[in-house]
């Protein structure tokens, strides 16, 4: 019979206090059965008429518990020393990361209001003297460090619903390669510009999948985004699908510096980053975070691993069918249940 039915997680017989007035009264039973196994030798000696030293004069039952439980204290207090240094650490590693999202997130805000301001100011100046053209430029320049900085305030935004746990899904039959196309060609001209080959086998994704074409679209534009981030110019950036038994699996490629191989569980925690960002490539930390809440509502898993050559390459796989989210709107504590 499963423990957890005889008592559940909250029971007092779970306890640390109960196990420790357990394992007192245990050692405590112990003592008196050792003081009554030395009592019987010294009876069996006497008897013998053989001459022993009266070990009763020294090992009596209070002198065995005294002894018991310093030991046993002293070890408890040694666990829950090694405990509290463990949470300390969990704690300045939170404390930390936060820290660091804070000053990486006011980095990150102020670099678009920054161009908007300074081409703005550009443009005022310059409007009666400047040729078409170049005010032209000013306007796209501030609509692109617009368009940025909606995109950070939208991660954030759907980072405190997930967190609140009221984002809702709607899921329905989806083309997932329509979804795949759609993001590329959206990501067409960036491409462009750093020369990046984009090679694309989706044949297996060409039919109809039960999932929320928003959100898995948001999913897909994230890991494309950071593989264009990361691939050097001329780079080759590979997205591939496969059936595996009821499932199908999305990776997407890059030929970029790579994850260490120790953050490769980390950085799609909240508020963490990979050192590789350190090479200027930027972001708040957010994205996969983001990413792994979807593929989670989803009854999916995503993960991160390095490419043999060079590179890395993230990964998404959720089930072709969703019998559990029949529901048009499922909310996303319930879709981890």
């Amino acid at each position: 019979m499963n423990s957890e039915i005889i008592f559940p997680e909250e029971h007092w017989a779970k306890t640390a206090a109960f196990k420790d007035m357990v394992t007192i009264g245990v050692i405590a039973l112990e003592a008196f059965i050792l003081v009554e196994v030395i009592d019987l030798g010294e009876a069996l000696c006497e008897t013998a008429k053989y001459e022993s030293w009266r070990l009763d004069r020294f090992i009596t039952v209070p002198m065995i518990l005294a002894l018991a439980i310093s030991f046993y204290a002293f070890g408890r207090l040694k666990e829950r020393t090694t405990e509290l240094q463990e949470a300390q650490k969990i704690a300045e590693a939170s404390n930390n990361a936060k820290s660091n999202f804070l000053t990486n997130i006011s980095h990150e805000l102020r670099t678009p209001l920054h161009g908007i301001l300074s081409f703005a100011s550009f443009g005022v100046k310059k409007h009666a003297s400047a040729n078409p053209d170049k005010i032209l430029d000013y306007f796209q320049k501030i609509q692109q460090s617009g368009e940025t900085l909606l995109m950070l305030l939208n991660d954030l935004l759907d980072l405190a619903k997930l967190e609140s746990g009221k984002v809702t899904f709607e899921f329905r039959l989806a083309d997932l390669g329509s979804l795949i196309d759609s993001m590329r060609k959206g990501y067409n001209s960036l491409a462009l510009e750093r020369n990046l080959t984009v090679r694309c086998e989706h044949s297996e994704a060409n039919e109809k999948i039960v999932l929320d074409a928003d959100k898995i679209g948001q999913v897909l534009r994230n890991l494309f985004s950071n593989a264009i981030k990361f691939s050097p110019n001329g780079g080759t950036i590979d997205i591939t699908t496969f059936k595996k038994a009821d499932s199908i699996v999305v990776s997407v490629r890059d030929q970029g510096a790579g994850i260490p191989e120790n953050e490769l569980e980390n950085v799609f925690d909240k508020f963490v980053q990979s050192s590789k960002t350190k090479n200027g490539a930027g972001g708040t930390g957010l994205g996969l975070a983001i990413c792994r809440d979807i593929i989670a509502a989803h009854k999916g898993r995503i993960w991160a691993e390095n490419n043999p050559d060079k590179g890395a390459n993230l990964s998404f796989e959720i089930p072709l069918s969703l019998e559990a989210n029949a529901k048009k709107e499922v909310l996303v504590d319930s879709a981890r249940a």
